[in-house]
């Protein structure tokens, strides 16, 4: 199964959200987030072909990320919304929603650091550290030979969201 990782775009800054007393689960995209997303998001529909589900958490910024994400795939890629994308969530909680269900080779995940970094780190190395960051909209590619688990992934690709929009 392949695993495309996806860190959600630029977002409202944390201050401002807190001054205008929007909750962190609820700041959006900037409009800077959303254009720079939608240019990477057409690099990764080029380097994820093949992809037929993409999950994602249920914060504000990464569901119009997972929207964007989708609207590059022609939206011709399943949806999912998962507390496994929250970052608080341990990474064997987002194994185990890429586990559940039937076998898909490729699927995409949007969320959050440093969830996915430890995501990451436990995936190539067994242990929930983070071993990359992904910058807001980069993404990375793991590969495993089944089922997602603990040091059983190989890092195939990691792109910062400047790459990808190059890519696209």
């Amino acid at each position: 199964m392949d695993v495309i990782i996806v860190r959600h775009g630029v977002a409202m800054d944390r201050d401002e959200a807190r001054e205008q007393a929007i909750p962190d689960q609820e700041r959006p995209l900037t409009p800077k987030g959303r254009r720079r997303m939608k240019a990477a998001a057409r690099g990764l529909a080029d380097l994820a072909n093949g992809a037929e589900l993409l999950f994602s958490s249920s914060y504000v910024r990464a569901v119009q990320t997972a929207k964007i994400v989708r609207r590059a795939f022609e939206d011709d890629i399943g949806y999912r919304e998962t507390p496994a994308l929250l970052p608080h969530a341990e990474p064997t909680e987002l194994a185990r929603a890429l586990s559940d269900g039937p076998s898909m080779p490729s699927v995409l995940v949007v969320g959050h650091e440093p969830h996915l970094g430890r995501f990451v780190g436990w995936s190539l190395a067994g242990q929930s550290k983070e071993l990359v960051e992904l910058d807001k909209g980069g993404a990375c590619l793991i590969r495993f030979e089944g089922l997602p688990c603990a040091s059983g992934g190989r890092l195939v690709w990691l792109l910062s969201g400047k790459l990808l929009r190059r890519v696209g």
